[in-house]
């Protein structure tokens, strides 16, 4: 990593601080256990925490500067506004489906929600991040997760996933640093997995495949001809652009398909929005379509 680059990924890092709620409302306890979590890394210590509110447990690597990681044990279930008001759109019975699982924070939320009627399926190419994701399924005995070790995308085929900022921050658009870091992958549509599945019900998509957005809705034609899920999706502009797709294309496709798109607040409550947020409005990172 560049001098430039690890400059501008501290400067994100602070920014994306000052706005977390809960840093606001209790600074000392997040920086406490970042410097603690920072300890770890160091040493190379990995971490289980309690998630009270699911009845869950979940294991961290020591993988430090990912949101994945590091955000995580810092604010536990509310790593995430959207994952912290999950009960919002998720309930027993419902079929999830969780694109770009990563270590498994909102599989393993959702998997405790949807209870043993329901369905949870994770979508988690890396990796690195899919061996911690399984150890977080086991460590909960779950047994109503359904992992597919292949990257969502428009077509079923080969890609490379190369690595950006380590390995939860990975994606199939080559970086400026990382062309000689990736992983050789399969890449699936949604449609093919309703097909393998045998689906009667997608009822919630949650989507954070680093500017693949996109292209993951356009792989669900059939899937969303059927059903309407509420979908939590990720506006990364500029890792949308590192395919040479339009910054708000996924908007612009949901958009086509009658959804409407809003913002959490705190309390929960959702806020219409008209337009695509821009690059300078963190947080509307993450946008809920309806």
């Amino acid at each position: 990593m560049t001098m430039k680059t690890r400059w501008n990924y501290l400067k994100g890092r602070c920014h994306y601080l000052n706005y977390h709620p809960v840093f606001r409302r209790s600074p000392l306890r997040i920086v406490f256990r970042l410097l603690l979590w920072r300890m770890r890394c160091l040493l190379n210590i990995p971490a289980v925490i309690s998630l009270p509110c699911w009845d869950a447990r979940f294991f961290i690597p020591p993988w430090w500067g990912g949101e994945g990681t590091t955000m995580i044990f810092a604010a536990r279930q509310e790593y995430e506004n959207e994952l912290r008001h999950l009960e919002r759109f998720v309930s027993n019975g419902n079929v999830v489906v969780d694109a770009g699982a990563s270590c498994g924070i909102y599989t393993i939320a959702a998997a405790k929600l949807v209870g043993e009627k329901g369905r949870v399926i994770a979508f988690e190419p890396g990796v690195r991040s899919a061996s911690v994701l399984i150890r977080n399924i086991e460590l909960n005995g779950l047994n109503n997760v359904r992992l597919y070790r292949e990257a969502l995308s428009d077509r079923v085929g080969r890609a490379r996933l190369y690595h950006h900022r380590g390995p939860v921050a990975s994606s199939m658009a080559v970086g400026d640093s990382n062309k000689h870091q990736f992983d050789e992958i399969t890449t699936t549509t949604l449609d093919s997995m309703l097909k393998q599945e045998g689906l009667d019900r997608v009822d919630f998509l949650k989507m954070d495949i680093e500017g693949a957005e996109e292209l993951a809705l356009r792989g669900g034609k059939t899937l969303f001809a059927k059903f309407h899920p509420v979908i939590v999706f990720e506006m990364n502009l500029l890792a949308a652009t590192r395919f040479g797709l339009d910054a708000d294309g996924a908007w612009r496709y949901l958009q086509g398909l009658s959804y409407r798109f809003f913002i959490l607040d705190k309390t929960g409550k959702l806020n219409p929005l008209e337009s695509p947020p821009n690059n300078c409005q963190r947080e509307f990172r993450n946008i809920i379509a309806m």
